[in-house]
């Protein structure tokens, strides 16, 4: 059997008993959709876990098989891995992109997360201001991830797009244009970025995101999906904006934000089908 042929596969979830009681939503009451690109049920699950677990009952979570790797677009091809992820992001651009309004109802962010992330707690957080002033008693609220998100959002509103965790950031902005969340914990800044583990795009944005990218013919030049979408912002001068640019989580790793790539439980789909 070709090692690359997937098998037939539906999002299996494990029921998840949340423990926490708090009740976080978003802040016009209609959870987000979002989107888990998904390769086992085990990945599934856990990021389905993590996503819940942080923020409960803040998105309506839909599970994004990635594309098979027999698929006749790939198939055969060195590099399947990469090509299925990018071919599952565009797909999820023209599915978000033909959204009508009555699906969306009040809320024009959909978020797309790959299924090998972690998030960021309020308790980590914590450990890190405690590291940069130890003298100062810092009141991290304990639904800080929810907070952030909701303004990046407004910040990013003409954007489009919101990055929520990034990797290798060469930022574009200088000490006095960082924008700075209101109680002055979070930073908020603009830059080119590697890594799509963790975004939100408005309709509009996703809509165009897929002919942006073809104008630049990036699909030619370059191959994964965080190289080509760094490409497009490096080329089209379209800088994004990030949220918790000065979270730097797991330290050492390169990934900021709230959302990283937990390589201690998922090794990379790129590196190998697991």
């Amino acid at each position: 059997m070709n090692k690359w042929i997937k098998r037939s596969y539906h999002c299996r979830l494990t029921i998840i008993k949340n423990g926490n009681s708090s009740y976080i939503q978003s802040h016009r009451g209609q959870p987000y959709l979002a989107y888990i690109i998904t390769s086992t049920d085990r990945r599934f699950n856990s990021t389905y876990k993590e996503l819940t677990n942080a923020l409960p009952r803040f998105f309506n979570i839909i599970c994004k098989q990635s594309v098979l790797h027999n698929d006749s677009r790939i198939m055969g091809h060195g590099q399947v891995n990469v090509l299925s992820l990018i071919l599952t992001h565009i797909s999820i651009w023209d599915e978000i992109g033909s959204r009508s309004e009555n699906e969306l109802g009040e809320n024009n962010w959909v978020f797309v997360f790959e299924d090998d992330i972690g998030v960021v707690t309020a308790t980590a957080v914590r450990r890190l201001y405690r590291k940069i002033d130890a003298r100062r008693n810092y009141a991290i609220p304990a639904n800080i991830v929810a907070k952030t998100i909701e303004e990046g959002l407004k910040l990013a509103k003409n954007d489009g797009i919101l990055y929520l965790g990034m990797c290798g950031p060469v930022f574009m902005d200088n000490a006095t244009t960082i924008q700075y969340s209101r109680d002055r914990l979070i930073q908020f800044r603009r830059g080119l970025y590697f890594c799509t583990h963790a975004i939100a795009y408005t309709k509009w944005r996703a809509r165009r995101l897929w002919s942006d990218l073809a104008t630049y013919g990036l699909f030619h030049r370059e191959i994964g999906s965080d190289t080509i979408a760094r490409e497009w912002q490096r080329l089209s001068k379209t800088y994004p904006l990030s949220a918790a640019t000065n979270i730097h989580w797991p330290p050492g790793t390169g990934h900021y934000g709230l959302f990283f790539q937990d390589r201690g439980k998922h090794p990379s789909i790129i590196q190998g089908w697991v």
